[in-house]
């Protein structure tokens, strides 16, 4: 992400006349003592959203069928399908769901199963205005309670208007009415919807946590004329007799649930196709954009579009191959979001916060596209380490400005931001982000001094190391997760140091990522 702000239950079943079913007696401690059936965990124990995620099963894949009408912005049926693998027998497990969609069944392998809506733990935030995560909990049948090692089949049937997620530091996220100007009257033509943090949830139940990446298929019927965008590729338009058209996207490769879409709006869209000259793949390409943009506008996000290639192209030559199947963007006019979002294969651009004006900045997108390698297919193991993220997209942004656009050295950048950035900001370490969740998209820790870190670790190991390091992080992580703590270890190791010089190497990304005053150890220090 990058914003121009932030540069960047049983008995509420019952009395609902839900179905639910008996407990079964107590399992021994541990969840799973002698056999006996246990209730999933609700969190995973994020540092800094613990009420997301959910334990007791790993997610493999979601079929998500939305049939929406953009005008009244509303589900008039919603149709959620998860496939998943238990790691214990569960009498009970959660997914994470917002109750602004009215749940109407849910079943397990087949069966109807139990259901309620429940906040997760603990609060989020004391500003009333910040949304409360919430869950749903399913007690499946006793005959179809998921079993150890066992796939099993979650069936969510749900329907009304999605609302959007206000985040700690109040910015919004999820499904979004894409309308504009900021404030009534406004025209609105469907919905801008992205995820991260935890927008996911407004929309599709799911295990709405980053390691737990399943791959989706995503169909969305709308009238004839909207457009309706998806994570992957597009397998099918099928134009309906009534005079709506059902848009089927389907993704194969591992996708964490905040990097997935349900975009809808009156876009001009576009497929066309580039080359990825580092292995001669044809990629397709789904570009979108809003039908509404002025003369002026449609010609300068297709000058920025134009360049999509070759940027993709640059960073493959950093990061090794394009780790998806295609790529595109969405070009949205969405008043009141004022960022940029990396979802998985088509990046998204809100527009002006104010005016929602359609707009794509060519250094944004290379951040966007980079993300792709760096944040999408190498995602954050927890939201703790979202300067990895973050950091190596702002890092590569500096890198292809200086070569490809006339920016500035990004060690010229790190001497003048480690020269002249104040005391107190430095306060906030990028890997702690003070245990405070309003900080995940606070700059200078996150974008800053995450590439700060980057880039000082190519200084102090040499270009050859670094750039040999950047590819094998793909190879050792990609489509899958990497912590904090592991990207220390493979950058020591990647390095060649050993005794003293591992030892000040070690120092420098305990000071730099986890330390809370401005860091002593630099470049310079390790010697030529």
């Amino acid at each position: 992400m990058i914003s121009s702000r932030w540069f960047k239950g049983f008995t509420i079943a019952l009395a609902c006349g839900l179905l639910a079913f008996p407990a079964t007696s107590a399992a021994a401690p541990g969840g799973q003592g002698y056999g006996k059936p246990s209730d999933g965990a609700r969190s995973l124990g994020d540092p800094l959203l613990p009420q997301l995620g959910n334990g007791g099963y790993d997610a493999e894949h979601y079929r998500i069928e939305l049939d929406y009408d953009p005008g009244a912005n509303r589900l008039d049926s919603a149709e959620t399908t998860m496939i998943a693998t238990a790691s214990q027998k569960l009498r009970e497990f959660s997914l994470d769901f917002q109750d602004d969609l009215e749940v109407s069944s849910v079943e397990v392998d087949g069966r109807a199963a139990g259901f309620s809506a429940e906040e997760a733990t603990p609060d989020l935030s004391d500003d009333p205005d910040v949304t409360q995560p919430m869950k749903l909990v399913v007690t499946p049948h006793p005959s179809t309670r998921p079993k150890a090692g066992r796939e099993f089949t979650v069936e969510v049937q749900y329907a009304g208007q999605p609302q959007p997620i206000t985040d700690p530091d109040t910015s919004i996220e999820g499904w979004i009415n894409a309308c504009f100007p900021f404030d009534p009257p406004q025209t609105c033509d469907g919905a801008f919807v992205v995820g991260e943090p935890m927008g996911s949830q407004s929309w599709f139940p799911s295990n709405n946590y980053p390691t737990d990446k399943a791959t989706f298929d995503t169909l969305i019927r709308v009238p004839n004329g909207s457009t309706a965008l998806g994570v992957g590729e597009l397998a099918e338009l099928t134009e309906h007799a009534d005079g709506t058209s059902t848009w089927h996207w389907t993704e194969d490769d591992p996708t964490a649930t905040y990097l997935t879409t349900a975009t809808v709006g009156d876009f001009i869209f576009d497929v066309g196709s580039m080359v990825e000259t580092s292995t001669g793949t044809t990629l397709p390409v789904y570009n979108a954009i809003d039908a509404t943009a002025s003369p002026a506008q449609l010609a300068a996000i297709n000058a920025s579009l134009a360049r999509a290639p070759e940027q993709i192209n640059f960073l493959s030559e950093l990061y090794g191959p394009y780790p998806f199947d295609s790529t595109g963007a969405v070009a949205d006019r969405a008043a009141g979001v004022g960022y940029a979002l990396e979802v998985q294969t088509k990046p998204h651009y809100s527009g002006g916060f104010t005016s929602g004006d359609p707009s794509i900045d060519v250094g944004t997108q290379l951040h966007e596209l980079a993300h792709q390698w760096v944040g999408n297919s190498v995602t954050l193991e927890t939201w703790a380490d979202i300067w990895f993220n973050e950091g190596w997209a702002n890092w590569s942004e500096w890198y292809w400005q200086f070569l490809e656009n006339g920016g500035d050295d990004p060690a010229a950048i790190w001497d003048d931001l480690y020269a002249t950035t104040p005391a107190e900001d430095w306060e906030t370490a990028p890997a702690l982000l003070d245990g405070d969740p309003a900080n995940l998209f606070h700059f200078f820790p996150t974008y800053q001094r995450g590439a700060m870190t980057v880039q000082g670790y190519r200084e102090i190991v040499g270009d050859q190391t670094f750039f040999a390091f950047a590819k094998a992080i793909q190879s050792q992580f990609g489509h899958g997760n990497v912590s904090t703590a592991e990207f220390i270890a493979a950058a020591e190791e990647a390095s060649g140091f050993t005794g003293a010089r591992l030892e000040l190497l070690d120092d420098y990304f305990q000071q730099w990522l986890y330390g809370e005053t401005r860091p002593t150890i630099v470049p310079d220090d390790f010697g030529p």
